[in-house]
């Protein structure tokens, strides 16, 4: 068995390298959505794009990040405990079961999607016509995502995060690959869309191919066996079936909000409410995955151990720990985003096919998600936290309530706020979740030690305030400015001046942030900068 050298290491600690990795994942995939903005803009054929992704998307989310991984660790960790060949002798048949699985349903959609989905997306039978084809190219995803989030799962329970963290990064250097040596020989919108996604279906295969081939570098290769009877995975299927519906409320609602966004858009003709809620949704998923799915990777692997060890009583601080982490990264990230929404849009996307209008589109659902980045992020690792425990039913009855009443929200608000409606219900639903499963995780004899989390939180404070009034001034008075003066003497256009005001704002903000909250000797400060203090301290 392979033994990590850092076994005292926090989660806290580790999840910042994972982080790093996550964060080159999700500056690549801020390329990759500039491509897509001034490549497709927000008409029919990007909107299509947008909800054929979405389906294939959905399962990715629950099946790699979520419930598959979350649920083999543990059972896999019991059958390592038996021997290394038990391990991969479950892990091969698991693997071969699921592969069955997942022909079957990508079998079965590829049958029926032509009767159902133009009447789910609604629009003309050519925006429906075109939102089918690119489905049975893109749903082949599945497939890929879900066998490598075994393999993955395999990598991460010996905390090796390194090269499954690359799965993302290839898939968008896939998008990229097409964006920059195939789109300049190609004049027509349908070609393009057609041919980024067969692009982005092979680099689904090249992701499968490098975790399998590093898991079998590990000495953890599987050992194929089909035996649907094997006790595993009875045992995986009992605890995936609740956390996969409960995760699937999660992604189910946010089909629906794509649906949603359909009929708005229908309604309205012009506003492209899908593609600007996915793309809002989009940066707000870059603080949330770069923290949040590096946080809940990492805690489990570490809950799990102290469950083993029996050494339950250290599980309320290692959460407290986590979320502490969370909150101290996530909620500069909400009020930055909040604050520079209109700046972030135009710096990432504006050009092309994307102009002002497609950016006041997205504003509004932008800011309202932004609300929720510390509340995604949180979600992510108390859901794990409760895999650790093998409970997978608590958050699915959390997960479902959250699901009603986002849909309720929704339907309630949307002829208020139109699709800005939509990003409120889920920022709403979110935060209730949050407190759900906070409450309940008592269940287990888990009782966060929320005096010691008041005073972190408050510690929190004055650093926010300095982020907050440099953040606002520089959006207020000093871009105006700049922007004339830049277009004006310096010639230079929109999108770059308002990527230059973005530096003038974040860079400093950071400092600010960091700066006082060193001052002020907080914890996750010095764990983020430890090294760099060390070394100060010691000159």
């Amino acid at each position: 068995m392979i033994i990590d050298k850092e076994t005292n290491v926090s989660s806290t600690k580790r999840s910042l390298a994972l982080s790093f990795y996550t964060f080159l994942s999700r500056i690549l995939g801020l390329i990759r959505d500039h491509f897509m903005a001034v490549s497709f803009g927000t008409g029919m054929v990007a909107s299509a794009f947008s909800v054929a992704y979405r389906l294939p998307n959905m399962f990715r989310n629950l099946l790699a990040e979520g419930t598959l991984s979350q649920s083999f660790m543990p059972i896999f960790s019991e059958y390592e405990a038996m021997g290394k060949k038990e391990a991969r002798v479950m892990a091969g048949t698991v693997l071969s079961f699921l592969f069955l699985c997942l022909s079957v349903f990508v079998g079965l959609f590829s049958l029926l999607a032509p009767h159902f989905l133009p009447a789910l997306v609604g629009g003309s039978p050519e925006y429906g016509g075109l939102v089918v084809e690119i489905s049975l190219v893109l749903f082949f995803l599945i497939m890929t995502a879900s066998l490598s989030a075994i393999f993955m799962s395999i990598s991460n329970s010996h905390h090796k995060y390194f090269v499954p963290s690359l799965s993302p990064i290839i898939l968008n250097f896939s998008y990229l690959f097409v964006f920059i040596l195939v789109f300049p020989y190609l004049n027509d919108l349908r070609n393009k869309v057609f041919i980024l996604a067969y692009g982005i279906v092979a680099g689904g295969v090249l992701q499968l191919l490098v975790q399998g081939w590093y898991v079998y570098k590990l000495g953890y290769g599987p050992i194929f066996r089909f035996n649907y009877k094997h006790p595993a995975i009875k045992k995986i299927f009992k605890l995936m079936l609740p956390a996969a519906l409960g995760g699937s409320f999660y992604q189910i609602g946010l089909l629906v909000d794509i649906f949603l966004a359909n009929y708005i858009q229908n309604a309205n003709p012009g506003l492209g409410a899908v593609v600007s809620l996915d793309y809002s949704q989009r940066l707000v998923q870059l603080p949330t995955g770069i923290i949040g799915v590096a946080l809940a990777t990492t805690i489990l692997p570490s809950l799990l151990k102290d469950l083993r060890s029996g050494y339950i009583h250290r599980v309320p601080k290692e959460i407290l720990d986590v979320l502490s982490f969370a909150f101290f990264l996530t909620v500069p990230a909400s009020i930055g985003l909040s604050l520079l929404g209109e700046t972030v849009l135009d710096a990432i996307y504006f050009g092309g096919r994307w102009d002002s209008v497609a950016t006041a589109t997205a504003l509004i659902p932008l800011i309202f998600y932004s609300i929720a980045i510390p509340f995604y992020s949180a979600n992510k690792v108390l859901v794990s936290s409760y895999y650790a425990f093998q409970d997978t039913k608590t958050p699915l009855r959390v997960q479902f309530a959250s699901f009603i009443s986002s849909i309720f929200l929704s339907l309630s608000l949307m002829f208020f706020f139109k699709h800005g409606a939509i990003a409120l219900s889920s920022a709403l639903s979110a935060s209730l979740t949050a407190g759900l499963l906070i409450w309940f995780l008592k269940k287990h004899s888990v009782v966060l030690p929320w005096k010691d989390l008041f005073f972190r939180v408050r510690n929190m404070i004055l650093p926010l305030i300095g982020l907050t009034i440099w953040l606002l001034g520089t959006e207020v008075y000093v871009k105006p400015v700049w922007m004339d003066w830049g277009n004006s003497i310096l010639g230079l256009g929109h999108a770059m001046l308002s990527r230059i005001s973005l530096v003038i704002s974040i860079l400093p903000a950071v400092l600010i942030y960091f700066g006082i909250s060193v001052l002020l000797k907080i914890p996750e400060s010095e764990i983020i900068l430890g090294k760099f203090l060390l070394r100060f301290k010691r000159k």
